[in-house]
């Protein structure tokens, strides 16, 4: 995938701009929606930074020493760090990092060890073999633990010559406040609706099936990459079959319990997100027949069926769980599929 954005065009010409005067800073926190390229973003960077001989814009020129080793994952003076289950999933998707966390059963390590920072700090020590930049990439930074992140905090006070470290996450919040103090911030925004919808046509024109970029995007909460992911009709399809295994527990026509163990399924988080934005959608419609903008317009009749059968305060108390519901299966050690039958129950019972 072209790692040259269109939404990312404004931050990349502040960061030249600040790259021609001369105040590089030592570290950068790349923070926002997931879903938005901060990652390749954050790759783009460091294979400019490395080049040899960019080109206009400080893009790199793709042909210089420099940039074959970047892009054969072998340049010397260029490091990523990630945790256990990150790399395995890099491995099978390229755009893991971009998109968001994955639910499900966690394998392998899901954090940045201190091991993995103490070789990096060392890393960044030697001296870099191609006389530029040492440049780290930390993808997601929220997976480090306490102690790892204290580990790094001593470079980030002290960084060693023309080091540059990249922190990309989704939630900064997770970052001790002391390592993001010392960070400066590129704050990537959702794209504008018109921008996002006409990258998504053109990367979805050549598949089949009349899927449509707004429907998409939308559902994903205005993040195009996320929105990519759904148009290969799986994950779509899958969508489609929790909407019906949801109407019929709220119907009383499927055992909560059953319905639980098919929620649990694939990506839990997401299947939770999606969750969560047919709720919003409810209080949308119950507060207005013509919601301005509703994030699963393709779904509006059967919301509309939802919405009527429950009463304002309920709506806004389903959609309280829900969250509530994500947030403990996405940061906690909980048993999710118990918590997701207490849910459906509730909602079966018109709660």
């Amino acid at each position: 995938m072209d790692e040259r954005l269109p939404w990312h065009q404004p931050l990349w010409q502040q960061f030249q701009q600040r790259r021609n005067a001369d105040r590089m800073p030592h570290a950068l926190l790349l923070a926002g929606p997931a879903g938005l390229g901060k990652g390749l973003f954050a790759r783009r960077l460091a294979r400019a930074l490395l080049c040899a001989a960019p080109i206009s814009e400080g893009e790199a020129c793709g042909h210089c020493r420099s940039c074959r080793l970047f892009q054969a994952g072998t340049h010397p003076d260029y490091a990523m760090v990630q945790s256990e289950e990150d790399k395995r999933l890099g491995e099978s998707d390229p755009l893991a990092g971009d998109i968001g966390e994955t639910g499900g059963k966690k394998k392998k390590s899901t954090v940045i060890k201190i091991e993995q920072i103490r070789d990096l700090c060392a890393f960044l020590s030697y001296t870099p073999q191609y006389g530029g930049y040492k440049i780290a990439l930390l993808e997601p930074a929220d997976r480090l633990n306490l102690n790892a992140a204290n580990s790094l905090l001593k470079t980030l006070e002290e960084p060693p010559g023309k080091s540059l470290l990249l922190l990309v996450t989704a939630q900064p919040a997770r970052l001790p406040a002391t390592v993001r103090s010392r960070c400066q911030r590129i704050r990537f925004e959702r794209p504008a609706t018109d921008v996002a919808v006409a990258w998504l046509a053109a990367h979805i024109a050549q598949l089949k099936g009349d899927i449509q970029p707004e429907a998409l995007l939308n559902s994903a909460g205005g993040a195009p990459l996320t929105a990519l992911t759904y148009a290969d009709g799986e994950r779509w399809r899958r969508r489609r079959e929790l909407v019906e295994c949801y109407d019929q527990v709220l119907a009383g026509q499927a055992d909560p319990v059953r319905a639980a163990e098919d929620w649990m399924q694939g990506d839990l988080a997401e299947n939770l997100r999606w969750l969560i934005g047919w709720h919003t959608d409810l209080i949308r419609l119950k507060m207005n027949s013509d919601p301005p903008r509703l994030s699963n317009p393709d779904l509006r009749s059967v919301l509309w069926r939802w919405a009527d059968r429950q009463a304002p305060r309920t709506l806004f108390e389903r959609l309280d769980a829900a969250v509530r519901l994500y947030t403990l299966c996405a940061t906690t050690q909980v048993n999710a599929q118990w918590l997701l039958e207490v849910f459906l129950s509730d909602g079966a019972d018109g709660r």
